[in-house]
C-alpha cells in the first residue's frame, strides 16, 4: 500500500547525466544479470528495468529497454518513456502526512501522463490498495468497538476482486513476515509457523542462515579486499589479480555478479565520503 512513497525516494535518487548511445549495450545490467526479466505484467517489466536506476543513467536504462523491446512483443519504449517521467514527477510532490491527499495527488499526476486505458494498465491494482487503505483508516475511525471494526472491514474485503484479495493477503502476509525479523530465532520461528506454516518456516530459516553466512563473508571479503586496494607495494595489476583470487574461491559465479555489483557500490560510496 506504501508503493507510491516508495517511488518517491527510487525516483529521487536517479541519475540522469547524458550518456553515449551503444548498440552494444546488455539489456541487464550488472547486478541484475542472475535474474531474468519480470514479464508477469507490462508493470512489472517497467519496474524490473527501473530497479537498477539509483545506480544507472536513466539514459542507458531506456537504450536497454528498446533493445529488450525489439525482441518482445507487447512491450512499448514510448509509454516507458513516459512511465519514467511520470515516476521522477512524483518527487515533485514532497512529503506529507495527509495520505489522502496524496493519493489524489498520485491521481491527478496519472492523468496528466497517462490516458484512461493506460491508467487502468499501470495503476488499477497500486490505486485499489491505496483506496482500500483509505477506507481502512476511514472504518477505524466510525467503528464502535473493535468487534464492529472487523465485521466491516471483512465485509469490504468480500467485495474486493479475487485478484485483489489475494494481493491484498500477500502484501499484509509480507508485512506480518517482516515484522518477525526483530524477533529472537524461536519467536521468529513460531509466528512465521502461525502465518505460513511449519515446512515453509523452516524453509524461511534456512534462507535466514545462508543469508547470514553470505552477509558475512561479503563484510570479510570487503575488509580484505580493502587492504589489498590499500597496499602501496602492488601494482594496479597485482591488486586485481590478488583481489581476485581473494574473490574467486568464497562465491560462485551467479555470486560474483553480485559481489562485483556491491564493490561498485562500495567503491562510489567511499569515493564520494574523500
Amino acid at each position: 500500500m506504501l508503493l507510491s512513497v516508495v517511488s518517491l525516494i527510487v525516483a529521487g535518487a536517479w541519475n540522469w547525466t547524458e550518456t553515449r548511445d551503444s548498440s552494444e549495450l546488455p539489456i541487464q545490467a550488472s547486478s541484475q544479470q542472475d535474474t531474468q526479466v519480470d514479464e508477469g505484467s507490462l508493470r512489472d517489466t517497467f519496474d524490473y528495468f527501473l530497479s537498477d536506476a539509483s545506480q544507472t543513467d536513466v539514459k542507458i536504462i531506456e537504450q536497454r529497454f528498446e533493445h529488450y523491446s525489439d525482441n518482445s512483443n507487447g512491450m512499448e519504449p514510448a509509454l516507458f518513456k513516459k512511465f519514467i517521467q511520470y515516476k521522477a514527477a512524483l518527487v515533485e510532490l514532497g512529503a506529507t502526512e495527509d495520505f489522502n491527499a496524496l493519493h489524489q495527488q498520485i491521481l491527478a499526476l496519472q492523468a496528466r501522463f497517462f490516458t484512461f486505458e493506460e491508467q487502468q494498465r499501470l495503476f488499477a491494482e497500486e490505486n485499489q490498495m491505496r483506496e482500500l487503505a483509505l477506507r481502512q483508516k476511514e472504518l477505524k475511525q466510525i467503528a464502535q468497538s473493535s468487534e464492529e471494526y472487523l465485521q466491516m472491514w471483512q465485509q469490504e474485503l468480500a467485495q474486493l476482486s479475487p485478484e485483489l484479495q489475494k494481493s491484498y493477503y500477500n502484501a499484509s502476509l509480507l508485512t506480518a513476515l517482516n515484522e518477525t525479523n526483530s524477533m529472537d530465532a524461536q519467536s521468529q520461528f513460531l509466528v512465521r509457523e502461525s502465518l505460513v506454516g511449519i515446512e515453509a518456516s523452516q524453509r524461511l530459516a534456512a534462507l535466514d542462515e545462508k543469508r547470514a553466512e553470505f552477509e558475512q563473508s561479503v563484510q570479510s571479503y570487503m575488509l580484505a579486499r580493502a587492504e589489498i586496494i590499500e597496499n602501496k607495494s602492488l601494482s594496479e595489476y597485482d591488486r586485481e589479480q590478488a583481489i581476485a583470487e581473494l574473490r574467486e574461491p568464497l562465491f560462485d559465479s551467479h555470486q560474483i555478479r553480485r559481489i562485483e555489483a556491491l564493490e561498485r557500490i562500495h567503491d562510489q560510496k567511499r569515493a564520494s565520503a574523500l
